[in-house]
């Protein structure tokens, strides 16, 4: 038996909308790169794992299109016994990749939060996230590779090997429940902080656009969740696959997407170049541990010996490149007193600024 035009046009949809999405994705990625490295000049961990996140987005790519060989989308009554197998293999593959890329996405946003984090309360509850994630990701792994024991249970469908089988619907719910709790809590972790930020409307606009695409992800999972119930509802899974693994392409890819495009603003806006290029012409105050204040000028550059100094210098790269956390320059009497409620040990001063 040969597919329906319907089933055919399905997966040729699925396959389709997920290589589009993931070669945006790519261009993203490598525009954000270029920005950081050539133009910033601050790669960060945040930017190593959002490469993380793409490469495990290829690898789901290249498994749809093996679902693809195989008869994704297809009714059951027309496959093999060997593509039906391939399915099954090939979806557990695909359930670790999904599992992994979340949180690469997810702790890249969380380190770039830590780029711009000048309370404590705030970076404190950035690293607790980090921690809970990988603790959640290890898990998720854990109990993919072990749902049925021995593990070819679950590509049987003879019934003949013994074993047993983990709920493996209660188990996608409850983790797709904690992945939009997350979602949203990721999403609403830095509103206090940069809401305290004075700023345009053009950066505001810019600032519910990021957004905007953040909850559109949230929103991504939702309906993935949906589309969950179908497929471990169905009494025809290889038919009903087609919904989840579109779902899925479109929750990651704009996912990546929602961390990268704040990257990118050094790429359109010519006096943002030019204030990077001179990166080496910041200087910062520095306070003693006596609690003296006035320090002597030290660069940027020189600051760059210092792994503690580094990772400050990065924070207000962050703001500098940040679209939404950069609204203009600051008097050194400003940030002065934000450091000084902040705790902060260092004080940035603009260039031309600094006889303020």
């Amino acid at each position: 038996m040969r597919p329906t035009p319907a089933e055919q046009s399905r997966q040729d949809s699925c396959t389709g909308v997920a290589t589009a999405l993931t070669l945006v994705s790519l261009i993203i990625v490598v525009l954000r790169f270029f920005s950081r490295q050539i133009i910033v000049r601050s790669v960060g961990k945040d930017d190593w794992m959002m490469v993380v996140a793409l490469i495990f987005t290829i690898g789901y790519l290249i498994t749809i299109w093996v679902l693809r060989e195989n008869g994704m989308g297809f009714s059951g009554r027309i496959l093999t016994l060997d593509q039906m197998t391939n399915l099954i293999t090939t979806t557990l593959a695909i359930e670790i990749i999904y599992y992994i890329t979340v949180f690469s996405i997810k702790v890249s946003i969380l380190f770039f939060y830590l780029r711009i984090a000048v309370d404590k309360s705030f970076e404190k509850s950035c690293k607790m996230t980090v921690w809970l994630l990988s603790l959640f990701c290890t898990i998720c792994v854990i109990c993919c590779v072990t749902q049925c024991v021995p593990l070819h249970k679950m590509w049987d469908l003879t019934g003949l090997v013994k074993g047993h089988c983990i709920n493996s619907t209660a188990f996608f719910y409850s983790t797709s429940a904690f992945n939009i709790i997350t979602d949203i809590w990721i999403l609403a972790l830095p509103i206090k902080t940069l809401w305290s930020i004075q700023r345009p409307n053009r950066e505001k606009a810019a600032l519910v656009a990021v957004f905007g695409l953040g909850i559109f992800s949230c929103i991504c999972s939702i309906v993935r969740l949906y589309s969950i119930r179908i497929y471990t509802e169905s009494k025809d899974p290889f038919y009903d696959s087609v919904p989840i693994n579109l779902w899925s392409m479109v929750e990651v890819n704009v996912g990546i997407w929602c961390a990268s495009i704040p990257s990118l603003k050094p790429l359109f806006f010519k006096a943002q170049r030019e204030r990077t290029r001179a990166t080496t012409g910041y200087k910062y105050h520095s306070r003693d541990k006596s609690g003296v204040k006035g320090g002597s000028k030290i660069s940027a550059k020189f600051l760059g010996a210092s792994s503690t100094d580094r990772s400050q210098n990065a924070r207000h790269e962050a703001y500098d490149m940040n679209p939404i956390a950069n609204p203009r320059p600051v008097l050194a009497k400003e940030l002065g007193t934000a450091s000084e409620r902040s705790g902060s040990e260092e004080r940035i001063i603009a260039p031309g600024l600094d006889r303020v």
